[in-house]
């Protein structure tokens, strides 16, 4: 079974159309396991997997997944992509598969 996190960051913006929801997905291990980074529609949780646009394409592994440097890598990953900083993101619940 794999647990999804599920957050929002409202991108310090009251339109709910300007509001981000997003996955991070782990594998569970401890060094260089997949972690997975993806927007998600509201209200079904579905990955939003636009391949040819890099700013919506699903990214797994985003640089190296040890403990704190998946943090860091996934946090400057959803800055540089999605304008999110996820320190202001709420986690809304989980999803298993």
């Amino acid at each position: 079974m794999v647990i999804d996190s599920i957050y929002l960051n409202r991108r310090n913006s009251g339109e709910t159309k300007d509001w981000v929801y997003y996955r991070i997905t782990s594998e569970g291990g401890k060094d260089r396991d997949p972690v997975t980074v993806c927007r998600v529609e509201w209200p079904t949780f579905k990955d939003i997997d636009k391949i040819w646009d890099e700013n919506a394409a699903i990214v797994t592994t985003p640089g190296v997944t040890g403990y704190i440097p998946a943090y860091e890598q996934t946090c400057a990953l959803m800055k540089n992509r999605w304008d999110v900083d996820h320190e202001t993101s709420a986690l809304i619940g989980f999803l298993s598969r």
